[in-house]
């Protein structure tokens, strides 16, 4: 027996057509949070939250602003020279350690304020 592909949803009208109205509960959390555009504030808390976690509260007390871009650049604002300049060598790697901590691409790029 052939089981069915559901297909795809991308709107609140899709989900209406749907055939089959019964949908996990993380798929349809998925898709109020895309339709409602809270995604992108969730992501930049979970990034912030995450921020703390791996650099430590050293780096969290010199950070002035942390922001996630729309198209996941984060900017960064530091009021340590020293640690500008470190964190401008590494940016690659803050990219790859924080995704990491996440467990998903958030961050696609950081620019250094």
């Amino acid at each position: 027996m052939k089981k069915r592909r559901r297909p795809v949803l991308r709107n609140s009208a899709d989900y209406e057509r749907a055939e089959n109205s019964s949908r996990p509960l993380a798929e349809v959390i998925q898709h109020f949070l895309r339709v409602s555009r809270m995604q992108g504030k969730l992501d930049e808390v979970e990034v912030r939250e995450a921020w703390r976690e791996v650099f430590g509260t050293p780096v969290e007390n010199r950070t002035r602003k942390l922001h996630l871009q729309k198209d996941g650049t984060l900017l960064c604002m530091l009021d340590s020279g020293p640690l500008k300049e470190e964190f401008q060598h590494g940016k690659q790697d803050i990219v790859d350690r924080l995704n990491e901590h996440l467990g998903r691409p958030v961050v696609r790029q950081v620019r250094i304020l």
